[in-house]
Protein backbone atom coordinates (compact mmCIF):
# COMPACT_ATOMS: atom_id res chain seq x y z
CA UNK A 1 0.00 0.00 0.00
CA UNK A 2 2.89 2.14 0.29
CA UNK A 3 2.74 2.73 -3.39
CA UNK A 4 -0.41 4.54 -2.77
CA UNK A 5 0.54 7.45 -0.45
CA UNK A 6 1.47 9.36 -2.98
CA UNK A 7 -1.97 10.23 -4.30
CA UNK A 8 -2.93 11.02 -0.68
CA UNK A 9 -3.52 14.51 -0.94
CA UNK A 10 -3.41 14.94 -4.70
CA UNK A 11 -6.86 16.55 -6.38
CA UNK A 12 -9.31 14.29 -7.40
CA UNK A 13 -10.49 14.17 -10.98
CA UNK A 14 -14.11 12.81 -11.22
CA UNK A 15 -14.07 12.82 -14.84
CA UNK A 16 -12.22 9.28 -15.43
CA UNK A 17 -14.51 7.52 -13.09
CA UNK A 18 -17.12 8.48 -14.96
CA UNK A 19 -16.42 6.64 -18.00
CA UNK A 20 -17.59 3.42 -17.97
CA UNK A 21 -14.88 2.00 -21.12
CA UNK A 22 -12.18 3.65 -18.71
CA UNK A 23 -12.88 1.27 -15.55
CA UNK A 24 -14.05 -1.78 -17.51
CA UNK A 25 -10.60 -1.54 -19.12
CA UNK A 26 -9.34 -1.67 -15.56
CA UNK A 27 -11.60 -4.49 -14.73
CA UNK A 28 -13.27 -1.93 -11.63
CA UNK A 29 -16.50 -1.48 -11.29
CA UNK A 30 -18.68 1.64 -9.33
CA UNK A 31 -21.91 1.00 -8.60
CA UNK A 32 -22.80 4.90 -7.26
CA UNK A 33 -20.47 7.37 -9.32
CA UNK A 34 -21.59 11.22 -8.26
CA UNK A 35 -22.41 13.67 -11.00
CA UNK A 36 -19.95 15.47 -8.71
CA UNK A 37 -17.62 16.38 -6.17
CA UNK A 38 -19.49 17.80 -2.85
CA UNK A 39 -17.14 18.69 0.68
CA UNK A 40 -16.98 14.97 1.07
CA UNK A 41 -17.53 11.81 -1.02
CA UNK A 42 -16.55 8.10 -0.43
CA UNK A 43 -16.85 6.17 -3.94
CA UNK A 44 -16.85 2.68 -3.64
CA UNK A 45 -15.29 0.93 -6.14
CA UNK A 46 -15.48 -3.09 -6.53
CA UNK A 47 -12.68 -5.32 -7.98
CA UNK A 48 -13.09 -9.13 -7.57
CA UNK A 49 -14.37 -9.39 -4.52
CA UNK A 50 -12.38 -6.04 -2.76
CA UNK A 51 -14.22 -3.05 -1.93
CA UNK A 52 -12.28 -0.41 -2.43
CA UNK A 53 -13.78 3.02 -0.56
CA UNK A 54 -11.76 6.05 -1.86
CA UNK A 55 -12.91 9.20 0.77
CA UNK A 56 -12.88 12.83 -0.75
CA UNK A 57 -12.22 15.42 1.43
CA UNK A 58 -12.83 19.24 0.13
CA UNK A 59 -11.65 17.51 -3.55
CA UNK A 60 -8.60 15.63 -2.77
CA UNK A 61 -8.02 12.29 -1.63
CA UNK A 62 -8.11 12.09 1.72
CA UNK A 63 -8.26 7.46 2.26
CA UNK A 64 -7.63 4.65 0.22
CA UNK A 65 -9.23 1.71 1.91
CA UNK A 66 -9.78 -1.96 0.89
CA UNK A 67 -11.93 -4.33 2.35
CA UNK A 68 -13.83 -8.04 1.62
CA UNK A 69 -17.13 -8.42 1.35
CA UNK A 70 -19.10 -11.04 2.60
CA UNK A 71 -20.64 -13.02 0.41
CA UNK A 72 -23.33 -14.46 2.85
CA UNK A 73 -24.45 -11.17 3.72
CA UNK A 74 -22.72 -8.02 1.27
CA UNK A 75 -23.50 -5.36 3.86
CA UNK A 76 -21.06 -6.77 6.02
CA UNK A 77 -17.21 -6.37 5.36
CA UNK A 78 -14.09 -7.50 7.02
CA UNK A 79 -10.01 -6.14 6.84
CA UNK A 80 -7.82 -7.78 4.64
CA UNK A 81 -5.24 -10.33 6.41
CA UNK A 82 -1.88 -9.41 5.19
CA UNK A 83 -1.74 -12.60 2.97
CA UNK A 84 -4.88 -11.45 1.44
CA UNK A 85 -4.00 -7.82 0.87
CA UNK A 86 -0.44 -9.33 -0.35
CA UNK A 87 -1.99 -11.73 -3.13
CA UNK A 88 -4.72 -8.73 -3.86
CA UNK A 89 -1.90 -6.23 -4.65
CA UNK A 90 0.40 -8.83 -6.48
CA UNK A 91 -2.75 -9.49 -8.79
CA UNK A 92 -4.00 -5.24 -9.02
CA UNK A 93 -1.12 -3.30 -8.43
CA UNK A 94 -0.50 -2.06 -11.91
CA UNK A 95 -4.20 -1.21 -12.49
CA UNK A 96 -4.67 0.27 -9.47
CA UNK A 97 -1.64 2.49 -9.85
CA UNK A 98 -2.98 3.24 -13.51
CA UNK A 99 -6.37 3.78 -12.10
CA UNK A 100 -4.99 6.34 -9.52
CA UNK A 101 -2.52 7.96 -11.93
CA UNK A 102 -6.02 9.05 -14.02
CA UNK A 103 -7.68 10.19 -11.32
CA UNK A 104 -5.82 12.14 -9.66
CA UNK A 105 -3.71 16.01 -10.98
Amino acid sequence: MEKFKKFIGKPFKLEYIQDPEFLKSLSICCQNIPEKIEEFEEIEFLIDDIVMCVAVLNGKIKRIMLVKLNKENPDECSPLTKEELEQFLKKNEEKLLKFFENITL
